[in-house]
């Protein structure tokens, strides 16, 4: 056998094995992957991620229509003179979900006399569900500009706040993630907001120190 006979069949050798370490990873994968779908555990994970996510489009689709309802309804602010608009706050350190709860209790909170009573009986919550829930996750110290002082916190009340969500989850015909709302998380959020006061606060005395003015 000559040099070119040989080199011929390491070729073809060379081309079948890399043809079978093919069909081989596709065999692999495909095994992988039935194994996978089979699996009881990625059902339920499947079924957990849907209902999540079907919980989250709903909450959001009351807020939406809150701020629909208030823009429906034209209440002129008497200090601006514009229409009053959907006026919510945050949380955001304890997931989605619950940011969203606490955006649907603070925005109907804050809406003035004319929308209240609509939003409530749009929702099915009460006044004093949402203000409870507000109240329960107090708020972390911040520096105030128009008074040039830091506003100190208002404490938090970890056990209130899974009761008042248990109650809305009941009243809203949803079921959230409330993991995350723990007195670990609540803590390490009013520290920040401690740390960021004082950050503002020390910033806007170098502003006003390095300026020709005076608060």
């Amino acid at each position: 056998m000559n040099i070119e006979e040989l080199e011929a069949k390491v070729r073809a050798v060379q081309t079948e094995n890399a043809q079978k370490v093919v069909q081989a990873s596709q065999v692999a994968r495909l095994e992988a992957t039935l194994r996978l779908e089979s699996s009881e555990s990625l059902f339920r994970s499947k079924v957990a991620l849907e209902s999540s996510v079907y919980q989250t489009q709903r909450l959001q689709s009351l807020i939406d229509e809150c701020a629909s309802i208030i823009s429906q309804v034209p209440v002129q602010n008497t200090k601006t003179r514009a229409a009053r608009v959907w006026s919510e706050s945050h949380r955001y350190n304890f997931g989605t979900q619950v940011d969203l709860m606490y955006q649907l209790a603070s925005g109907i909170l804050y809406s003035c006399a004319e929308h209240k009573p609509l939003l409530l009986e749009h929702t099915g919550l009460t006044l004093e569900l949402v203000e409870e829930l507000v109240t329960a996750f107090g708020s972390p110290s911040y520096y105030s500009r128009n008074y040039h002082s830091i506003v100190e916190s208002k404490p938090y009340n970890v056990d209130r706040i899974n009761t008042i969500l248990e109650v809305m989850q009941s009243t809203l015909g949803v079921v959230i993630s409330t993991t995350a709302v723990t007195e670990d998380s609540l803590s390490i959020d009013f520290v920040r907001g401690e740390i960021r006061a004082q950050q503002d606060f020390d910033n806007a005395v170098e502003a006003i120190s390095g300026s020709d003015f005076s608060i």
